[in-house]
């Protein structure tokens, strides 16, 4: 569920911006190129962490460069999200964008970085061996 939600944030985002009457490319140094960078990012972090083995699968051995670098991604996923929001409330009143396009824009981003949230605490209590 993290992956298909942070991937349904970056493409609403892609979308958004995709609108060149509400964010002309000139204006991209603005705020656009903020709003594509932690879009991408929270999708790009989560299927990286995702894709990393921090269990061995016959042995079961916790490869902890993998467990660690998992962490981080997740982590800068969280980042991301929060990043997003802040730009968000920015580029409602630099675009002039809906309220309700707003809203449910950021509602989508909360909810995808309670999921990485959730998944990051599980996968260290999960992994925790100390």
């Amino acid at each position: 569920m993290v992956l298909v939600k942070a991937l349904e944030v970056a493409n609403y985002t892609n979308g958004i911006l995709a609108n060149k009457k509400k964010f002309p490319v000139e204006l991209d140094e603005v705020l656009g190129n903020d709003i594509k960078r932690n879009g991408q990012a929270i999708y790009r972090n989560c299927k990286l962490a995702n894709d990393l083995r921090v269990q061995k699968p016959v042995t079961g051995v916790i490869d902890e460069e993998a467990k660690e670098a998992r962490y981080r991604l997740q982590t800068n996923a969280i980042q991301a999200c929060t990043e997003l929001l802040i730009c968000i409330d920015m580029a409602y009143g630099t675009y002039h964008l809906p309220a309700k396009r707003v809203a449910y824009w950021g509602r989508i981003t909360k909810e995808a970085r309670d999921y990485i949230r959730k998944w990051r605490d599980a996968d260290k209590k999960r992994y925790d061996t100390s």
